[in-house]
């Protein structure tokens, strides 16, 4: 078969794999600490394989944010639309941000988050990714809520005004986890939050 990533040229896996790497890197180090030469040890890639494959460092951070928030919107869509009860699997949604928001990972944080806070005021790429990925988090709990409402379990309230205010929840777990709130007070927090929806 014949290979037509040219000379040099790291395939189409290794670089998503490469992306996958620098997401750790940007998520342990931020973007203004991830000096190059971390990132050339995270993702194993030379320099000049780098640049090759993303520009410069900040478009490797775009494509790292780009993956991180595929794969978390990919989740919660599965979750959301699972059978049964719309209640149940706004919980279960929910449920899956209270751990990611205690123990270790909360002290982690997340990255959209971390991105945001340090880059968007400045940098109208990284607003507009990280606005993106809240709007789209809305409309997936919106969605879920009118289903809920349609099946008689949710109040016949806004949706989106419902679905915004899961969303603040759950970025305000994500930033409190930063300070080593525990996973059962997360698990109360989404509780009340589901007492909203009644």
């Amino acid at each position: 078969m014949e290979n037509h990533a040219g000379p040099g040229r790291p395939r189409e896996f290794a670089l998503d794999d490469a992306a996958r790497d620098a997401m750790q890197v940007f998520w342990d180090r931020g973007y203004e600490g991830a000096s190059l030469p971390d990132l050339i040890e995270g993702t194993g890639l030379s320099r000049g394989s780098l640049y090759k494959a993303f520009g410069d460092k900040k478009g490797l951070l775009l494509v790292a944010l780009d993956r991180y928030m595929a794969d978390g919107l990919a989740l919660t869509a599965q979750q959301l639309s699972q059978g049964g009860s719309a209640k149940a699997a706004i919980r279960t949604s929910l449920l899956r941000h209270a751990v990611q928001s205690s123990g270790a990972a909360g002290r982690r944080g997340c990255l959209v988050v971390a991105m945001a806070t340090e880059q968007a005021a400045h940098d109208p790429e990284i607003k507009a990714r990280a606005g993106s990925m809240f709007e789209r988090l809305q409309q997936l709990y919106a969605a879920a809520i009118v289903r809920g409402q349609a099946g008689g379990e949710f109040a016949e309230r806004d949706p989106q005004a419902l679905a915004r205010f899961l969303v603040c929840q759950i970025q305000g777990m994500r930033v409190l986890g930063k300070t080593g709130v525990t996973e059962a007070d997360m698990v109360t927090m989404v509780d009340n939050a589901l007492r909203v929806l009644d």
